[in-house]
């Protein structure tokens, strides 16, 4: 962790292994050379945090609209991530995923914003597939690259489950999209499969698929790549959907938790 630094009215520093953390009230609009900042860090760090926050959902949704057009409404969406559900998949571990990422344009965006947290008791992690594709040694990223991808919207009840560990896994939507895809923002590889939503790898018998999958995995998920937030209240989250994914453990013990969700492009999915 950097330093803090000062640039157009904003106060930030640098994350390990990577993100932005800005110490600043965002619920008052940020003056123009600070928004710009805003959004300069945002798509240099893909990942946002801050603390301390009291945001509505207008001031998220203002806050989020500098980084292009907002999802406003969407199908059986509430605005809130919140273990008051009532159904399994509400406190269920979520394996590394990217939201939508089956779709022809996933989410851009992703913003949670800690409305009731138990302080400390649950956490999200996130990696870079800009920079785990980098990592990746040359050859690997040869062989990951000259696949397709079936790429599957998980059912409530599989929706904790590793995708490319299970032959047939059930699913309610099926897609087959390249296994490392172009950011339509940064014109950067990156590895668009993940461990939640990536069935198999097109033409390739299914053990073969599932090894290569676990060495890319291996890889992109090292506890070096992953930066961990331990969610406090008023805690707001902003990342970007395309270069990164995300995860959580089980919330079976984690109090009640409620996250404000603001999305920004993307496909009603």
């Amino acid at each position: 962790m950097d330093d803090w630094k000062c640039d157009d009215g904003l106060r930030w520093r640098t994350l390990e292994p990577f993100g932005a953390e800005i110490d600043r009230d965002l619920s008052e609009p940020l003056p123009a050379a600070a928004a710009r900042r805003f959004v300069a860090l945002f798509r240099e760090h893909s990942l946002i945090i801050a603390h301390g926050q009291t945001l509505s959902r207008p001031q998220q949704q203002a806050l989020l609209a500098l980084l292009g057009p907002l999802m406003l409404t969407r199908q059986n969406e509430s605005g809130f991530i919140s273990t008051d559900l009532q159904h399994d998949s509400a406190t269920a571990a979520y394996p590394f995923h990217s939201d939508g990422a089956y779709t022809e344009n996933p989410f851009e965006v992703l913003s949670l914003h800690a409305v009731d947290v138990v302080d400390g008791a649950s956490s999200t992690r996130f990696v870079n597939a800009e920079r785990g594709y980098d990592q990746l040694p040359h050859a690997l990223r040869e062989r990951l690259g000259s696949h397709g991808a079936e790429m599957i919207k998980s059912t409530y009840d599989t929706v904790g489950l590793r995708a490319f560990e299970t032959p047939d896994p059930e699913a309610t939507r099926r897609d087959e999209r390249p296994a490392v895809r172009i950011h339509p923002h940064s014109s950067r590889p990156y590895i668009a499969v993940n461990e939640m939503q990536t069935a198999r790898l097109v033409d390739m018998d299914w053990e073969d698929s599932r090894a290569l999958l676990a060495e890319v995995f291996d890889r992109l998920y090292a506890p070096a790549n992953v930066n961990e937030h331990v969610w406090r209240k008023g805690d707001i989250v902003i990342w970007d959907n395309i270069a990164c994914q995300h995860a959580r453990g089980s919330l079976e013990s984690a109090g009640r938790r409620v996250l404000q969700r603001v999305l920004v492009g993307g496909e009603d999915c």
